[in-house]
């Protein structure tokens, strides 16, 4: 069945080069996408607790997956409690980190029936502050965005009648906005609307003083000032604290909803949505739209596309080229539409806006319902779509988990045979420095095999650090790891080349007894003199002295026991003096160390064996106060 598939994709004028399937045995739905030098964040919910996911009850909870440029998953996490949590949109913060927004139902969360739900993590995923805010009836978020002055901008729906967010409810359903800080903090909440069903989807920071919301509206009063159809696309305009300006619609004389928007090469505002109004569609009763904003907010649909059936633009995004990527789905047979193979197939176009043209327009999916959310390029002239699908594994040519997956695909518009290469990313080394006192900051200093000094980098007190190796480094590489008032501690990785690779320490708060081993502190066979391998490490640990200088410290040498019995206790205290001469030598004080010798008494590695014999040829050290 593979075969016969991608056979046809040939037939069409796409070659499938590889896919991926993400998630359990219920549904998993991908609402977001981005992408990066190191991989793609895919945002979305999930009802599964089995496959990936391991979790209680069938709830439905936010779900974010980090995958690497070859698609193999990072780390994965959920977000939720006892109910209904479903994603609506996400973003990636400047630091990595994410905010996601949609709505709860969980009685532990909500004020009411639904609220607006908004969780903040950092780049690896822990939750930074989450807040549920909504009032008595049912709310959600539905869009977010970062504004150049770094406060959060949420827009969605509230059906609430409460005095605090909705305090003169214009109609049904009104458009709400809420701005917070990037610690949580609410900083003001807002309400749109007319008399009947209005909500807000999409945040444009135009400037520093103007935002657009947009949204989808059916009211002829209140804010709403241009009515045209039966549902029309939405924009207010608001200042910098959230204040209407004005407002006004787009569409034609039926139902138009917005869905993706990206800025253009000039400062314009492109956005993506589904039209049903004629006019507008070109094909059939729904066709995927494109409207050009300037920034004065003149608008036209230089572009749509579709059959006789129903379609919808999901993402918008420029290529490097100037090129729109455009990712949707499709539920024609004809027009633009040249094979379709289930209800309702994932669509990917590129489009040239100046030439007015299409460079391609591709169909992808089984049997059932298959949706794509963003379009990428990838290497080698490549694509990646990312989406959803409810199709059986066995039209898609991949193993399927459930009633829907996170799907991703490698795909190229090329019939001439690829092979798909390994993917360059950056190398990456990220994770947490925890601390046993909440809050302190950390210090890493980055080393070579060798202990070659490479780089440093200070950690805020979140704990979360992330850097990019050079790319000549090759090899093991070194982390020491120094916080005010903890322990010091050196450890080491080999990294994957072209990959995220995750190290997380844990750091002690200083109290006698703690021990260290220097694991980089060598000795030949029988000797008790210094190799200059030792040097980095005894370094760092003079720095760690030099931070804390009421510290003493017992320096206990170690032998691996082929030496002669009667000389075993007297090497192995040589060896801790060769340890402390070397640190007075760097300007420490000789009080402030007690040296003892244990000779073979407590081998850490297998004696039979030469590398168990190096590491047992050692210096430890303990806290004495």
């Amino acid at each position: 069945m593979r075969w016969l598939v991608l056979s046809v994709s040939l037939l069409w004028g796409q070659q499938v080069l590889r896919q991926r399937v993400y998630g359990g045995s219920m549904a998993d739905v991908l609402v977001r996408a981005y992408a990066d030098a190191s991989g793609y964040w895919l945002l979305g919910h999930t009802r599964s607790r089995d496959g990936l996911l391991k979790r209680k009850g069938y709830d439905a909870d936010f779900w974010v997956l980090r995958l690497d440029r070859a698609g193999e998953v990072v780390w994965h996490a959920t977000y939720g409690a006892e109910g209904e949590e479903e994603l609506t949109d996400g973003i990636v913060l400047p630091d990595g980190g994410l905010v996601l927004v949609g709505w709860t139902d969980s009685p532990s969360l909500t004020h009411g029936r639904k609220d607006a739900y908004i969780v903040c993590t950092d780049p690896l995923g822990r939750v930074r502050w989450s807040r549920a805010i909504g009032g008595t009836g049912n709310d959600a978020a539905q869009g977010v965005s970062l504004h150049v002055d770094t406060t959060l901008w949420v827009v969605g729906q509230i059906g609430s009648r409460d005095s605090l967010f909705h305090p003169e409810p214009f109609g049904g359903i009104d458009g709400w906005l809420l701005r917070l800080s990037l610690s949580g903090e609410l900083l003001g909440h807002a309400v749109f609307g007319g008399s009947e069903n209005d909500n807000l989807r999409l945040v444009i920071p135009v400037s520093r003083d103007t935002v657009w919301l947009v949204g989808a509206s059916d009211s002829r009063d209140g804010h709403i000032q241009s009515p045209l159809g039966k549902m029309d696309i939405w924009l207010v305009e608001t200042d910098r604290a959230g204040q209407w300006r004005r407002s006004w619609n787009l569409g034609g004389g039926d139902f138009e909803e917005p869905y993706s928007w990206v800025r253009g090469p000039t400062g314009e505002v492109w956005l993506a949505g589904t039209s049903f109004s004629r006019g507008v569609t070109a094909y059939g009763r729904a066709d995927g739209a494109i409207w050009r904003l300037d920034l004065e907010g003149a608008a036209h649909a230089p572009w749509s596309g579709g059959g006789t059936g129903d379609e919808g633009l999901n993402s918008l995004s420029l290529s490097p080229e100037g090129d729109w990527l455009i990712a949707g789905m499709t539920s024609s047979r004809n027009g633009l539409i040249t094979q379709l193979a289930g209800l309702y197939d994932a669509w990917a176009l590129r489009w040239n806006p100046t030439a007015d043209s299409l460079v391609f327009c591709y169909t992808f999916g089984g049997k059932d319902v298959d949706s794509w959310v963003a379009l990428f390029t990838a290497e080698g002239g490549t694509y990646v779509g990312v989406g959803t699908t409810a199709s059986p594994g066995d039209q898609l040519g991949v193993r399927t988990h459930g009633s829907a997956d996170i799907w991703v695909v490698w795909w190229s518009p090329d019939t001439t045979p690829l092979v798909l290469s390994p993917p360059e990313s950056p190398t990456m080394l990220l994770g947490y420095i925890r601390t046993e006192k909440p809050g302190t900051p950390a210090l890493v200093f980055f080393r070579n095999a060798a202990g070659g000094m490479i780089d440093s980098l200070g950690v805020t007190a979140e704990g979360f650090f992330s850097w990019r190796l050079p790319d000549s480094l090759v090899g093991e590489v070194r982390l020491s790891l120094h916080a005010p008032g903890h322990i010091w501690k050196e450890v080491s990785l080999r990294p994957r080349r072209g990959r995220e690779n995750r190290i997380d320490v844990y750091l002690e708060k200083l109290r006698p007894g703690l021990r260290m081993p220097l694991f980089y502190v060598h000795f030949d066979k029988g000797s008790a003199k210094l190799l200059p391998e030792s040097y980095p490490q005894l370094q760092e640990l003079a720095r760690f002295l030099r931070a804390n200088p009421n510290l003493r410290l017992e320096l206990a040498g170690h032998t691996d026991g082929t030496s002669r019995a009667e000389s075993e206790l007297q090497l192995s205290r040589a060896r801790a003096a060769a340890v402390r001469d070397y640190l007075v030598s760097q300007g420490l004080p000789k009080e402030r160390f007690n040296i003892v010798g244990y000779g073979k008494a407590y081998p850490i590695a297998d004696n039979a064996t030469p590398e168990g014999q190096r590491r047992n040829r050692r210096v430890e050290f303990r806290v004495l106060n």
